[in-house]
């Protein structure tokens, strides 16, 4: 998999504060409605994999509500601050140096896998090795989540290099989320094919938009869920 290294500089020049800390909003939302009724037993054997898990802001909570979490990241780096957040809030995760397009599991061994704003950072053609590698470690009836940009940004509007028809090399200064390297912009459209394609069935894309620059700069974000058939 070919990707950008701005990650892993930003990882280690600026480490924490790279990225947020706490948990993205809709992620929260999905995890409480759908997990949060569990015992704490069945939770210790709810499998949660985080896809890009980076420096954890997304990971710790899964783990501190007492779901066995695991996370993947590209940089080892970002790894290591996940490993301080885990421990900061004195729980734990199994954290493993991987490429997201070719998981390192068995076949049906999570409940979960979730991805928060890293998927969309592959090219669109990457995009279906990810989902059928979510596929393939997802238990009968498991659940996929991903909070991924989408094509209605104002960030998708760049002078730049494009590298497919709706992945950027990197979004031009200036404008929102502007040097994270290559960034892909779905449609509601495309995120249901690729997902049927791959098997996924019961797939719901709702829409969270969010203002930069005094309100003057959108960024539209796809809030995804998706089942896989039994």
């Amino acid at each position: 998999m070919v990707i950008s290294n701005s990650f892993e500089e930003k990882y280690v020049n600026q480490g924490f504060s790279s990225q947020r800390k706490y948990p993205n909003e809709s992620f929260l939302s999905f995890l409480g409605s759908n997990f949060f009724r569990l015992p704490i037993e069945k939770r210790k054997q709810t499998c949660f994999l985080e896809l890009g898990c980076g420096s954890g802001a997304n990971l710790w909570p899964v783990a501190r509500e007492g779901f066995n979490a695991y996370g993947v990241d590209y940089s080892q780096t970002g790894l290591g601050l996940c490993q301080q957040m885990l421990e900061s809030w004195g729980v734990k995760a199994t954290l493993s140096l991987a490429d997201m397009t070719s998981l390192p599991f068995e076949e049906g061994m999570f409940d979960v896998v979730f991805d928060v704003v890293s998927i969309q950072h592959l090219t669109f053609s990457q995009h279906i090795d990810v989902y059928q590698e979510a596929f393939r470690v997802l238990k009968y009836e498991g659940t996929f989540f991903s909070y991924h940009l989408g094509e209605n940004s104002i960030s998708a509007k760049t002078k730049g290099a494009m590298l497919d028809h709706c992945t950027v090399k990197n979004i031009d200064a200036g404008l929102p989320l502007a040097g994270n390297g290559q960034t892909c912009f779905l449609s509601a459209n495309e995120v249901r094919h690729l997902l049927q394609k791959v098997g996924f069935v019961d797939i719901k894309v709702d829409k969270v938009l969010r203002t930069y620059g005094n309100q003057s700069m959108q960024v539209e974000y796809l809030v995804i869920e998706a089942k896989k058939s039994n």
